[in-house]
């Protein structure tokens, strides 16, 4: 189940890390991003975003520490789904959350993200969105 290549779990890394200081902003940008796009999600969270911000930092991070370990990384992201579940998400909102995170590392990188680098976070989120699906939505789980 490896879905990057070592040298492609390092350009993640790296483009992580390039984010510098500006990657405490990074779940702000992301959520102006994602209730610009999809107001209709903004009563799926509290008023205040404090902890809902601080655990979706601690997860980017998580996320980003363990690519190299799919499988321990696919557990998480299963008990994740189930939970987001019973806070009302949808399949359909999955892709609004992959843009606005894309977007959130572009807009903070120093110069945008690579073409390369989109498409390798692509891949990350997708792998993290198809499992999150599956884990929640199908009938196997």
């Amino acid at each position: 189940m490896d879905f990057l290549s070592k040298s492609d779990i390092a350009e993640v890394q790296a483009s992580y890390q390039d984010l510098g200081p500006s990657k405490g902003y990074l779940t702000n940008v992301f959520y102006r991003r994602l209730f610009a796009i999809a107001p209709q999600a903004r009563p799926l969270f509290p008023e205040d975003m404090s902890e809902q911000m601080s655990k979706l930092e601690s997860m980017l991070d998580f996320l980003v520490n363990n690519l190299h370990q799919p499988m321990f990384l696919a557990g998480k992201i299963k008990r994740l789904a189930r939970r987001h579940v019973t806070y009302g998400a949808e399949p359909a909102h999955y892709e609004l959350v992959g843009e606005a995170l894309i977007f959130a590392l572009d807009d903070l990188t120093p110069g945008g993200l690579t073409d390369e680098r989109k498409l390798l976070w692509g891949q990350v989120y997708g792998f993290v969105s198809t499992t999150m699906i599956d884990a929640a939505y199908s009938k196997a789980s």
